[in-house]
């Protein structure tokens, strides 16, 4: 009786909270509108309020970013008069290419993003008929723009994101913005040696001389992805490029609808059908083994070159897992039941999973729809992920949180370790270790929920299914050399 107590309260806080974040994030775009177009064959977004006529300002991501993941920047920007453009590269969010493979050289994937970059820049000045242009963009992308802005007329201000570039020089760019967050060491040290090189000056002061002006913002508290919601970064970059608006402060609300939306799937699975309950879980030391055994096979068959759809490393990625999931099957031997249940907490993973929290997260914080290259990937991957999601439930379910962590810690490893032996292919993928965490922290928890009110097979299924979504939508994508 206390629990379902609990759960009502739980359901009924969560719904509260779901809704007042949605109301605060559309607030943020009220009265901008968001044309989504193609500019030079690029997905873009172009944000702007009726009647403006600012400058034109271009924003541009990071790696593993897209444009949902500028769009406190974007809005910001916009509510401040300027015309924003944000656009995805290839590899990324909804853009149908890949990146180059070659990233060593600054002729290959760096010179193919400053193309693309430049391109963009001259086609949304066709569009707007703005010819002022300022830049912004944050991790890989500040590097990009510092080198397009050399070869673009008009620019009137670069604002770099947790920057890093050798192409600075105390000439270049003119007027240069770096914010970085506070838990960036290592990137703020390059931000106060790219304002010294014109002047030295006290921290959050201009630096000038002459036409040349630089500053370095610490965003507090923040990291390198958060420094893109942090109130001190949106501040900074609008008060560079003038005037100050109200702020799109976004980033809390992401937090709280996504945490909000996970909340709430665990009383809704008392919707789900009762199924028998599975037997004791496996004894630990045969768990161990069975995480861990296999897990040498999937570093080594990892760092095989298996084409998959036009995209590197994926091939590998996908027997890695497959091998590492028999294996564990082949040592636990659980016993695989579907029935109504299981149908029922599968379609639970999937519909709240994906449609619910992957949408919400879709819309409002990072690209998360497997679009264009990335479906075809998504299907590719099913039979190894399904076996992980097997293989994982069967491992943990029944168990502690520590001997979950432990659990899955093997195969963790393994990918770790082939995408460091083999850099120049696996190694392309290595943003695929934190989305299988952030995927056990939110799918692996729905499924557990669902798998409490019967059998684990169901669940683990559903879970598989997630898992393929998530490595398919938000991996960058690499063409094979």
């Amino acid at each position: 009786m206390i629990r379902r107590h609990i759960k009502a309260v739980t359901a009924a806080l969560a719904a509260v909270l779901a809704l007042l974040s949605i109301w605060q994030l559309e607030q943020a775009r009220a009265g901008i509108d968001r044309d989504a177009v193609r500019l030079d064959g690029t997905p873009a977004t172009i944000y702007r309020a009726p009647g403006s006529g600012g400058q034109l300002v271009l924003v541009s991501h990071g790696f593993a970013g897209s444009r949902q993941m500028m769009e406190a920047i974007s809005l910001t920007l916009a509510r401040a008069g300027h015309v924003v453009v944000a656009f995805d590269y290839p590899g990324h969010g909804r853009h149908p290419g890949r990146l180059s493979p070659d990233i060593t050289r600054l002729t290959g994937t760096t010179a193919d993003l400053v193309r693309q970059t430049r391109a963009i820049a001259e086609a949304a000045r066709a569009r707007t008929g703005i010819a002022p242009v300022a830049l912004v963009g944050h991790s890989m992308a500040t590097d990009v723009i510092v080198r397009a802005a050399a070869d673009l007329d008009g620019v009137t201000g670069v604002a770099a994101i947790s920057m890093y570039s050798d192409r600075l020089s105390p000439t270049h760019p003119q007027r240069l913005l770096v914010v970085s967050g506070a838990r960036e060491t290592r990137l703020r040290e390059v931000a106060r040696t790219a304002v010294a090189q014109v002047e030295p000056v006290a921290p959050g002061d201009v630096a000038r001389d002459g036409a040349v002006e630089r500053r370095a913002v610490v965003a507090p508290r923040v990291g390198h992805v958060g420094v893109l919601w942090s109130p001190a970064t949106l501040r900074a970059v609008a008060d560079w490029f003038g005037p100050v608006p109200d702020l799109a402060r976004t980033g809390p609300w992401i937090a709280v609808l996504l945490a909000a939306i996970l909340a709430l799937a665990w009383p809704l699975t008392a919707m789900l059908p009762r199924g028998a309950r599975d037997g004791a879980p496996a004894p630990l030391r045969r768990a161990a083994m069975a995480a861990a055994l296999p897990a040498p096979v999937a570093a080594l068959a990892a760092m095989s070159a298996l084409p998959v759809g036009g995209s590197a490393g994926f091939g590998g990625l996908a027997l890695g897992l497959f091998l590492w999931g028999t294996g564990a099957l082949a040592i636990l031997r659980p016993r695989l039941r579907l029935g109504w249940p299981d149908v029922a907490a599968a379609g639970f993973v999937i519909l709240w999973g994906l449609g619910v929290f992957g949408l919400a997260l879709d819309r409002y914080g990072a690209a998360f729809v497997p679009a264009g290259p990335r479906l075809p990937l998504m299907v590719a991957l099913l039979p190894a992920t399904l076996v992980v999601g097997l293989a994982d439930r069967a491992l943990v379910e029944g168990r502690g949180i520590p001997a979950r962590l432990l659990l899955r810690l093997p195969l963790l490893l393994a990918l770790g370790a082939a995408m460091a032996l083999r850099p120049t292919s696996v190694g392309l993928l290595f943003t695929i270790l934190p989305v299988l965490v952030l995927f056990v922290l939110v799918h692996g928890s729905i499924a557990r929920w669902a798998g409490m009110r019967g059998r684990r097979d169901g669940a683990a299924l559903g879970q598989g299914v997630a898992l393929a979504w998530a490595i398919a939508a938000s991996t960058p994508l690499f063409a094979t050399a």
